[in-house]
């Protein structure tokens, strides 16, 4: 579970989740601020890490430990649809691992979450 609590400055918000915590912020007309990562930039960040961690626990399964890989996730807020697009990103001597990396990370545990219907309630 994450909570979150509104700060004095104006759109800026704390959250938590046990003991790691952050701040999100936005600007809007001109008042808030860049403090932290806006809401939407929070989104990315969820399915970047679990890919990468998924792109990460892929490389170990092959042996291979101390690896530059990682993952860029690009939000689209359209009208009829929201659009996630990701790039995987390694370095060169582990293309010849694409493949097995790429097909782990499409079945990473934010992606097959945000992949299904959303439900939202009141708790």
């Amino acid at each position: 579970m994450v909570e979150a609590m509104a700060l004095p400055i104006p759109w800026q918000v704390r959250f938590h989740a046990g003991d790691n915590e952050g701040v999100a912020d936005t600007l809007k007309a001109d008042t808030g601020g860049s403090t932290g990562m806006r809401p939407h930039e929070l989104l990315e960040a969820s399915l970047a890490a679990c890919m990468t961690i998924s792109a990460r626990m892929a490389l170990a399964d092959l042996g291979i430990t101390a690896a530059d890989v990682g993952v860029r996730v690009h939000l689209e807020r359209e009208e009829s649809a929201t659009r996630f697009r990701y790039e995987l990103v390694l370095a060169s001597e582990l293309e010849a691992h694409r493949a097995v990396i790429a097909e782990r990370i499409a079945r990473s545990p934010v992606l097959s979450t945000l992949s299904k219907p959303l439900v939202f309630q009141p708790a």
